[in-house]
């Protein structure tokens, strides 16, 4: 098939997809019975992105199926579409995402937690996300507060790690790496002077792209101060990826 004839299907399919995402999104919004649960919902509107990206999954080592809080590195808005079809979770985003066209409908439909950036926006949220975890839920996390090349792991923000330690239930740490595209050259990462619709016009053109999720092990946020708790999950995820460790941390709590 002629490289302009399948970007022009792909395209076609992937409009029709969130023409579908949007519908489905309403649906949620206005269903009062509360029978339209949005992270399986989610999660199936998720694979069928992927399939359309043309992204395949490597996964290593499972989700722990207990409430946690998953603190992943973030390299791209794919991030998010990655780790949900791997599992039904919700996200935290920056506040700004709440009133975007498009990918804040679907944001608000799957039941992201927002954060106001700046001083003081932590609190309100943790008082959200603690019953939210208390009560058997999970949530995703990407405590550099930034994409990334995917190269390196920046620090981990601390101040949302109290969330877990509040409910007493556990952080499990997610390493995630990209595969070069056709030409050898990292495509995926969403940075600097990217746009969206630019950046998925590089997406469409590749026939494929690889991502390697790699669940590490779960640690139990009892007994953690947040610093503490945050450079444990970013230790595991650079020790995931094969970088070099910034700093000595002390061995995790047992379970």
């Amino acid at each position: 098939m002629p490289e302009r004839l399948r970007i022009a299907l792909r395209a076609t399919r992937l409009l029709l997809h969130l023409g579908l995402g949007l519908l489905t999104a309403a649906a949620v919004r206005i269903d009062i019975s509360g029978r339209l649960r949005p992270e399986p919902i989610a999660r199936r509107w998720f694979m069928g992105l992927l399939a359309i990206l043309g992204i395949r999954l490597i996964v290593h080592g499972e989700a722990l199926r207990k409430p946690r809080l998953t603190a992943a590195n973030h390299i791209s808005w794919l991030d998010i579409a990655v780790l949900a079809a791997c599992e039904e979770t919700r996200f935290i985003a920056k506040s700004e995402i709440r009133d975007w066209p498009i990918a804040g409908w679907l944001a608000n439909a799957a039941g992201t937690f927002y954060i106001r950036r700046g001083k003081g926006g932590a609190r309100p949220l943790a008082e959200k996300l603690v019953p939210h975890l208390a009560a058997g839920g999970s949530v995703v996390l990407f405590p550099e507060g930034t994409t990334t090349d995917g190269r390196d792991v920046r620090s981990f923000h601390a101040r949302l790690f109290s969330a877990p330690i509040e409910a007493d239930v556990w952080v499990q740490p997610v390493a995630l790496r990209y595969g070069p595209g056709r030409a050898g050259r990292q495509v995926a990462p969403f940075i600097g002077d990217d746009d969206l619709v630019r950046h998925i016009l590089r997406l469409l053109r590749e026939p494929t792209l690889t991502v390697e999720v790699r669940y590490c092990a779960p640690i139990r946020a009892r007994g953690y101060d947040r610093d503490t708790l945050a450079q444990h999950a970013q230790a595991a995820v650079r020790t995931a990826l094969g970088l070099p460790p910034l700093q000595t941390a002390a061995p995790a709590l047992a379970a």
